[in-house]
């Protein structure tokens, strides 16, 4: 599933998250064409990656989307979210693995590690999961949508 150079991707995309708060589309998407330019081998030339960028479907996500397109030549369409949250959990938590370096991905790993179930008021595990505290996870969800549709 992974493709060269997506090691680190999620807690760039969460880094990324907190430090675009309250800055313009055109601010966000030069950071992350900044994010996008690195070398493929250490000592190598540093080079803007043509990566598909999935960004958030709402008003300002499409505005965005528009002016890293037109501005900044940026490939980016809308998350595939398809309102299957607990499908998309489900297809996770069926995976054999998820690797997440707690070192160069600290924030997505505590975000993984942490998450869980609700409890009720009795300490019950509930077939719920709550939302929150879950941009790392929401990445990864919107970056695999097309394989938890297709079942794979």
């Amino acid at each position: 599933m992974a493709r060269h150079g997506e090691e680190g991707i999620f807690d760039l995309t969460r880094e990324l998250v907190l430090l675009a708060n309250r800055k313009t589309p055109v601010e966000t998407g030069s950071m992350v064409a900044e994010a996008l330019t690195y070398a493929d081998e250490p000592g190598g030339d540093a080079y803007r990656h043509d990566e598909l960028i999935w960004a958030d479907d709402t008003p300002d996500g499409k505005q965005s989307m528009a002016v890293w397109r037109r501005e900044l030549g940026l490939r980016v369409r809308p998350a595939r979210k398809s309102n299957m949250r607990r499908l998309s959990y489900e297809w996770l938590a069926g995976l054999r693995e998820i690797v997440i370096d707690p070192v160069r991905c600290p924030l997505a790993y505590e975000e993984f590690r942490l998450k869980e179930f609700e409890r009720d008021r009795d300490g019950t595990w509930v077939d719920e999961i709550p939302d929150g505290n879950d941009h790392s996870i929401d990445a990864v969800r919107y970056a695999v949508m097309d394989d938890v549709l297709r079942g794979a």
